[in-house]
């Protein structure tokens, strides 16, 4: 049987395969939560309208949950956290032992913030902001949190020459400027600057949107070859591999890399070879 033969079988597979497939649960979006505001233009509870309903942070931050009550009287404002319905402040005490949690309440103001300081990675979710009115009203608040990740530019393994200076560098990009302290390791052993070994250095830039410290070891030798780690306060660690060679050390490993991509590239064209002979038998 020719190619000509499979051709409309093969077709139908190949729709079969690109057809958008309809998500589980059939399709239906998931509901939101639900806002109720109470009635605005009366003497009741109600929630101002201008209220953010989501909020974005970073671990190892502080994260401000606003709520904004007006004719509050003399209800009582609560916040509720939604996973586990756990109660976690009224009016301004807090119900909980985790005392990360507090409210703010500027005296003689409609605002009743749930603050969370420092923030983890599990404190994301949905909270709630009730009010005890008959019915209750409710205002949920959903919580981001972003974990900021350190990255070291090139490759996971760099080759140093003996004698020469190691430089790394290391970027935490973000929307904050406060990544905290930045500090680097060798394996397990945290960097010391003002070490007997001398020739050892760290420049650090801030802006806005990025952090950026640079180390510099001079006159590497053996001895400095090994894991270098660049942990930021409040980011994920990045690592990479150092390694201090000699001349003949630095040939090999070029040779090294150069017979691998040469391999590389006779693989690719055996199969390209390959892919055409099929072509011309399917003919």
């Amino acid at each position: 049987m020719t190619l000509r033969h499979h051709t409309p079988t093969c077709l139908a597979l190949l729709l079969l395969l690109l057809w958008p497939t309809p998500a589980p649960g059939g399709g239906s979006e998931e509901s939101e939560p639900k806002i109720t505001w109470g009635r605005p233009n009366t003497n009741t509870a109600y929630f101002d309208d201008n209220t953010a309903a989501n909020v974005s942070t970073i671990v190892g931050h502080k994260a401000s949950l606003p709520c904004h009550v007006i004719n509050l009287d003399k209800k009582d404002v609560s916040w509720i956290r939604q996973r586990d319905l756990h109660i976690l402040t009224v009016g301004i005490f807090t119900y909980t032992s985790d005392d990360r949690f507090k409210v703010y309440h500027p005296e003689e103001s409609n605002k009743w913030y749930l603050e969370i300081n420092p923030v983890t990675f599990r404190d994301a979710g949905i909270y709630e902001c009730q009010v005890s009115t008959s019915p209750k009203i409710s205002l949920p608040v959903l919580l981001a949190v972003e974990v900021q990740q350190a990255q070291i530019e090139g490759p996971a393994e760099v080759f140093i020459q003996k004698g020469s200076t190691i430089r790394l560098t290391c970027r935490v990009n973000t929307h904050s400027d406060n990544v905290g302290a930045v500090t680097w390791f060798r394996d397990a052993h945290r960097l010391d600057y003002d070490s007997p070994r001398g020739g050892v250095s760290v420049e650090i830039e801030k802006t806005p949107t990025k952090t950026t410290s640079k180390l510099f070891i001079t006159r590497a030798g053996k001895a400095d070859l090994g894991n270098y780690t660049c942990l930021p306060q409040f980011a994920d660690a990045a690592s990479v591999q150092v390694h201090v060679v000699n001349g003949e050390e630095s040939a090999a490993v070029h040779k090294a890399g150069s017979a691998t991509a040469h391999s590389d590239v006779r693989v690719l064209c055996w199969s390209v070879l390959l892919l055409l002979l099929l072509c011309q038998a399917w003919r």
